[in-house]
C-alpha cells in the first residue's frame, strides 16, 4: 500500500514550513517538540553500519576508509543512511540522508528530506575542522534551507594505527588523571594514565533537520584511555549550549563508554541473531550532579571495586543514554607491524559490522538528536581501535 501525503500538512509537521508559519503559535507547538521528553517505548537508538577499514587492507589501494550506514534510527523522530568515506589523517567525506518521521502521526514517513554532506577537514595538528570542507545539513525537500556545521575538534594526539603501540608505552609512564562520579550517594574515582583528550573548541552543531532542533555550541573533552579502550568524561563534561523559543538550555553530558573485548551473540532489532567480538557499554548521563575536585580522591587499595562502582550502569533511572553499540571485527589481509615481542600482527581490523542497541532514558528529543549529531562528527576516533 503507498502512503499519501498532503504536501503542504506534512512539510510543516516536518518542520519544513515557510518562514512565516515559524513566527506563529503553530511554530511554537513544534518548538516545543524539542523539549518533549521522548515517550519511553520510543526512547531507542538503534541501526546498524559497516566499516571497510581500506587503510588497513593488503587488498585495497584506495588508503580510503568506507563507513556504510543503514537506518539509524534515531526514537520516532528520524533515520539516517549513507556513507563516509575517511581518508585518515587527511579529511572525512559525508553524504547520509534524512528520512524525517511526522511528529504528529508517526506512520507517516518523508524520505530523504535533508542530507548531511561536505567534507571534514583534518589540518596537521590533527584538528577536524568543519567549516574548512563546508560540512552542512542541507534540507532539501519543502523550505529549503541549509545550516552549517563549525568550531574546532582537536582530534587525539594519536590517531595513526601505527602509533598506538608508542602512546600506550608513553601511557604507562606519564601523568595520571581522576575521574570520579556519584555512585548511591557517595563519590567513587578511577585513575588513568596519559588519557587523550578529544576536545571540543566551541563547536557548533547543525541545525535541523527539524526547524525545531537548533543549532548547538559543544564544549568539553571526551577522554581516550588507551590501556583500556574507554572514553571518559572529566568533572567539565561535555556541554551542549543551545537555544529553543528564545530560552537559552545547556546540558551537561557526563560518564563513560566502556569497551569490553569478548565474544558472544546478541538479537538485533530485527529478531536476528549476530555475533559479535567486542561492544561498548554506554552509561552517559544528562546533567548528574558534578563532582567537586576536593571530593576526588583515588584509593589505590581498592582500585577493582572503585572501578566496579564507577563503570557500573545497574541504576538506568537517570535521564541518560545506556546499552551498548556491538562490533564484530575481522582482520582478513590486513597489513602487518612488528609488535613489542617482536612477532608480527595485525595493525587493527579490516572491517567492522557495527550494532547501535541504545536506550534513551527520560531525554527529550533535542538532547537525544544533540548527540546523535556529535557522535556523527566524531565516527572516525569512535571507531579507530
Amino acid at each position: 500500500m503507498t502512503i499519501r501525503f498532503a504536501p503542504a500538512t506534512f512539510a510543516c509537521a516536518a518542520g519544513l514550513c515557510a518562514a512565516s508559519l515559524l513566527a506563529s503559535g503553530a511554530a511554537l507547538a513544534q518548538q516545543s517538540q524539542a523539549l518533549k521528553e521522548i515517550p519511553a517505548d520510543k526512547a531507542k537508538l538503534t541501526g546498524a553500519m559497516t566499516v571497510d577499514y581500506n587503510s588497513r587492507s593488503l587488498r585495497s589501494t584506495s588508503g580510503t576508509d568506507l563507513y556504510e550506514i543503514s537506518d539509524l534510527s534515531v526514537a520516532d523522530l528520524m533515520i539516517l543512511k549513507g556513507s563516509v568515506q575517511r581518508t585518515p589523517g587527511k579529511s572525512l567525506v559525508y553524504s547520509v540522508k534524512f528520512d524525517v518521521i511526522n511528529p504528529s502521526n508517526p506512520s507517516q514517513v518523508a524520505r530523504e528530506v535533508a542530507i548531511l554532506r561536505g567534507d571534514l577537514q583534518i589540518d596537521a595538528n590533527g584538528r577536524y575542522i568543519p567549516d574548512a570542507g563546508r560540512l552542512r545539513i542541507d534540507v532539501v525537500k519543502g523550505n529549503q534551507t541549509s545550516s552549517p556545521f563549525g568550531g574546532s575538534i582537536q582530534g587525539r594526539n594519536v590517531t595513526r594505527w601505527w602509533e598506538v603501540a608508542e602512546q600506550l608505552r608513553r601511557a604507562q609512564k606519564e601523568a595520571d588523571k581522576i575521574y570520579s562520579r556519584m555512585v548511591d550517594g557517595k563519590v567513587v574515582s578511577i585513575q588513568v594514565k596519559n588519557p587523550d583528550p578529544l576536545r571540543f573548541e566551541r563547536t557548533q552543531l547543525a541545525a535541523g533537520p527539524f526547524s525545531f532542533l537548533p543549532d548547538v555550541r559543544v564544549s568539553g573533552n571526551l577522554d581516550y584511555d588507551y590501556e583500556l579502550g574507554n572514553w571518559l568524561t572529566d568533572a567539565n563534561g561535555v556541554t551542549f549550549a543551545y537555544t529553543v523559543a528564545d530560552k537559552s538550555f545547556t546540558d551537561r553530558v557526563s560518564g563513560s563508554i566502556r569497551f569490553v573485548e569478548e565474544n558472544g551473540n546478541f538479537t538485533d532489532k530485527a529478531g536476528k541473531k549476530k555475533p559479535y567480538t567486542g561492544y561498548y557499554e554506554y552509561n552517559l548521563r544528562w546533567n548528574e550532579q558534578a563532582v567537586n575536585t576536593d571530593q576526588s580522591f583515588f584509593d589505590a587499595s581498592a582500585a577493582q571495586a572503585q572501578s566496579d562502582a564507577f563503570f557500573s550502569s545497574a541504576d538506568q533511572s537517570k535521564p541518560g543514554l545506556y546499552g551498548r553499540v556491538f562490533y564484530n571485527d575481522s582482520e582478513d589481509a590486513c597489513k602487518r607491524v612488528k609488535g613489542d615481542n617482536g612477532r608480527d600482527k595485525c595493525v587493527g581490523p579490516t572491517r567492522s559490522e557495527v550494532t547501535w542497541d541504545l536506550k534513551a532514558e527520560k531525554l527529550t528529543y533535542a538532547q537525544l538528536a544533540n548527540w546523535v549529531k556529535l557522535e556523527m562528527l566524531i565516527l572516525g576516533p569512535l571507531t579507530d581501535e
